[in-house]
Formats: structure tokens, C-alpha cells, sequence
């Protein structure tokens, strides 16, 4: 195989839950770095409530309302309380061993100089800021889809640079031929166009109500900041910038609490009843 590297208690006390208002949660049981879906029916208007002690951001769904969360690298086995409108529900947690791996890179990349280090901190904050916009709701109506392509590096391993040092995959990588084309999981609108010391060129796509997407090692981005964009719709070329042994595609999904395993997401039945607006794709002249 292939293997290349990249780098409450409710607010409301009195709330009181209608007689036919059901709370499911998937998956049951889940592990660190799982999403969590929420979902709501038989509600009379948007449900409010929490996952432990994080509220939850629901958005209407093709049958009652969706909330997602996400179970952190940390979490222990202890069980996830989740209260939406006076009902309790929990969500069990299984401990999860990741893989680890030593990986050979540049030495520049394993040990950056000071100056690369600032640089990396600030491409780091503009990422996440990037995918956790949530100024809206939901611009998506269809199913999330990762892009095709072998898998040569699961989420959440952990790998040992040159020099020693030691950090955890945030996303799944998948090979791709330098070039090819790389399409949107979903749709959304693009929050972040950057070249970065250790991601390369990377396009973040904001799918509202909490979801983000981001790609990394892009050899070219063929979309700029504020573009909408539609599911499968080309937003660069994959490629082996930044921190990377060989070509690839880098794709991180982040819901709120978090990165999560986007091959367990894709599972779940994220439905939203309708975008947010009917916003047609845009392409700008480069």
C-alpha cells in the first residue's frame, strides 16, 4: 500500500419536551475523533441543548432538526450526557489505540527554524478560523462524499519526524497522480485560499452550521476566498506541497469540538431540509 505523509443542564429549567418529541443519537457508541450526530423529531421549533457541557448548534433537517459534535482525542471511557428540551440521552465511549509511524521528510520540515515556526503558528490559527465559521446555516442538501482515491494514511496516527518530534494526523490521506483534479465533499463557500510552510496550498470550504473541509498539499487552487461552491465541484490540483513525501490529498473535516475521521462522518446522515440561500457556484477570472 501507498504511504505518504502531510503534514448545560438546558438553559431553560422549565424547557419541557413535547410528548412526541424524540432524540436519537449516531452513532451509540463512538471513539476520540468520531462525530456525533444528534438528531431531533417531532419538535414544534429548533430544540436546544448540550453534549456534556457544550451546547449543541441545531439546523432543520430533511425530518426534524441535526446537531453534530465531536468526540475529542482525550476523552476518556466515560459515557457523553447529552440533554436536548428536558430529554436525557448518553452516548458511550470507547477507548481507540491509533496506529503510529516514523516518517523521513526535509530537515527544514521536521526541525523549522524560528522564523517557519511563527509562520506555521499563524497558518495554524487562519486554518481553524477558516473552518469554524458558522455564520450560517446549512448550504448543503446533499450527502457529504470524500474524494476518491486510495487511503494511504488514516486519521489520527501518530507520527515521529527526523528530529523526534511527534504529532497526531488530523485528516485522512488519500493518493492522488500530481495534477489531478480535487473536488468539494460538499457544498459551501470557500474561507480560506493560503500556501502554508507545512499544509502547502490549501483551500478550506465553510458548509455552514459548524462544518468545515480542508485540502491540503494542493498543487494549484483553482477558486479564491468567498467563491460558492457545489458538491463535486473541482476547487484545485492535488499535489506535494509544504510538508509531503509524495503527491496526495490531505482532506480534514472539523465539526464543532473538533477534527473528526472524515470516513466515520461520511457514514453519518447529515440531511439538511435546504440551503441557506439558493446561491449559484461562482467562478472567478485568475
Amino acid at each position: 500500500m501507498r504511504r505518504f505523509a502531510c503534514a448545560c443542564v438546558l438553559c431553560c429549567a422549565t424547557s419541557v419536551a413535547v410528548a412526541d418529541e424524540r432524540v436519537t443519537i449516531q452513532p451509540k457508541v463512538a471513539k476520540p475523533g468520531d462525530a456525533v450526530l444528534v438528531i431531533v423529531t417531532g419538535a414544534a421549533e429548533a430544540p436546544r441543548g448540550k453534549a456534556g457541557d457544550k451546547p449543541l448548534r441545531f439546523a432543520r433537517a430533511k425530518q426534524g432538526y441535526q446537531a453534530l459534535f465531536a468526540i475529542a482525542f482525550d476523552a476518556d471511557s466515560q459515557p457523553i450526557a447529552i440533554k436536548v428540551d428536558g430529554i436525557d440521552r448518553r452516548v458511550a465511549v470507547r477507548d481507540k489505540d491509533f496506529p503510529e509511524t516514523d516518517v523521513i521528510v526535509e530537515d527544514e520540515y521536521a526541525n523549522p527554524p524560528a522564523a517557519e515556526r511563527k509562520r506555521i503558528d499563524e497558518d495554524n490559527h487562519a486554518i481553524i478560523a477558516a473552518l469554524t465559521k458558522t455564520d450560517t446555516g446549512p448550504q448543503f442538501t446533499r450527502a457529504f462524499r470524500r474524494p476518491r482515491g486510495e487511503v494511504t494514511s488514516t486519521f489520527g496516527e501518530w507520527r515521529t519526524f527526523n528530529d523526534g518530534h511527534r504529532s497526531q494526523h488530523l485528516g485522512l490521506d488519500l493518493f492522488a497522480r500530481e495534477g489531478s483534479p480535487v473536488r468539494a465533499a460538499n457544498a459551501g463557500t470557500v474561507t480560506l485560499v493560503r500556501d502554508t510552510f507545512l499544509a502547502g496550498t490549501v483551500v478550506v470550504i465553510a458548509h455552514g452550521n459548524g462544518i468545515g473541509t480542508a485540502y491540503f498539499h494542493l498543487s494549484a487552487n483553482d477558486v479564491a476566498e468567498g467563491d460558492v461552491v457545489q458538491a463535486g465541484e473541482v476547487i484545485g490540483r492535488a499535489g506535494h506541497t509544504g510538508r509531503a513525501t509524495g503527491p496526495h490529498l490531505h482532506l480534514g473535516v472539523h465539526v464543532p469540538g473538533g477534527f473528526v475521521d472524515p470516513v466515520t462522518f461520511a457514514r453519518l446522515p447529515v440531511s439538511p431540509a435546504a440551503p441557506m440561500s439558493a446561491r449559484r457556484s461562482i467562478r472567478r477570472a485568475r
